[in-house]
């Protein structure tokens, strides 16, 4: 039973992040935004520059199939990010800094206690010191406008091993090792939490339903290669290619008591969701250099 979503994210950097998975090596993203390529676009020259701090939002299509005790559906992933770049002519080199990741709602059947699901990671979180930092590689024709910026980059939160970074998904949470803090909070991974209140539910340890969490710590990764346009000489968009967008549920915190015990765990990880992409555009623009994750997310709004 898929009991939502997961963050991973993330990322152009990702997260709120979840207990959910979309299937590496998904389908890759196609189409891009109305007006790139030259489409609609005037031509203009822009100014070169030696560095510059950029937003990127990453829109993901994605589809589930039906669990034991959730319905299938679709929906979108958000995934924000800022990087910060270096240029010595087209190339790109950068640091990326994950910025939010919000997922779709879940929907239980009445085997799994009905009700929705939604997975979140608190906005304060990706402004936190100790959040990891990731390369980013890209070239560029030039810093004209309708000019072509490509990037990519692997990002892995709430683990260092670096079979993490392009290896195969280890198929359980018991496969992930270096687990960090990843925002200091004393505990793995990065915390995510389930809404509640209203019509939505949180995910119970087992199919008995006798205990249910309020807080899940998850290790996301999220790899990406977005194909851009400028359509300014501040801001671009275009298709975005996925290579791996996976998690796993690490650990967990059961409402009203400790944290979770290891079959617990195995539960929550044993049922999440996993994610068909079925299509990805992203955006960029330029932002001020002290911007925060904030500022990210107000420049480029869902």
């Amino acid at each position: 039973m898929g009991l939502g979503a997961s963050l991973m994210l993330a990322l152009s950097g990702a997260c709120s992040s979840s207990n959910s998975e979309v299937k590496p090596d998904g389908a890759a993203g196609s189409g891009g935004a109305t007006g790139t390529g030259g489409t609609g676009v005037t031509p203009m020259q822009c100014p070169a520059r030696d560095t510059f701090t950029e937003a990127s939002h990453l829109t993901v299509n994605v589809s589930w199939q039906p669990g034991l005790a959730s319905m299938g559906g679709t929906g979108q992933i958000h995934v924000w990010g800022k990087t910060v770049y270096t240029a010595s002519g087209n190339t790109l080199n950068g640091t990326l800094h994950a910025c939010g990741f919000v997922l779709p709602t879940t929907t239980l059947t009445a085997l799994g206690g009905g009700g929705m699901i939604l997975i979140e990671v608190p906005d304060s979180t990706w402004d936190a010191p100790s959040m990891p930092t990731f390369p980013v590689t890209g070239t560029q024709t030039s810093w004209d406008v309708p000019s072509t910026v490509n990037y990519s980059y692997t990002a892995v939160i709430g683990s260092t091993a670096s079979d993490l970074q392009t290896g195969d998904w280890p198929a359980s949470y018991t496969g992930i090792t270096m687990i960090t803090d990843a925002e200091g909070d004393m505990n793995p991974g990065l915390t995510s939490i389930p809404r509640s209140g209203g019509s939505y539910t949180l995910p119970p340890t087992s199919i008995a339903q006798t205990s249910r969490v309020d807080k899940l710590y998850v290790v996301i990764r999220n790899a990406s290669s977005p194909m851009l346009s400028r359509t300014t000489c501040d801001e671009a968009s275009g298709p975005a290619t996925f290579m791996h967008l996976d998690n796993h549920v690490v650990g967990c915190h059961v409402m009203g008591g400790s944290d979770c015990m290891p079959t617990e765990v195995n539960f929550v990880d044993s049922n999440r969701a996993i994610y068909t992409i079925t299509g990805a555009t992203a955006q960029t623009k330029i932002v001020a250099d002290t911007a925060t994750c904030a500022d990210v997310r107000a420049a480029l709004p869902m």
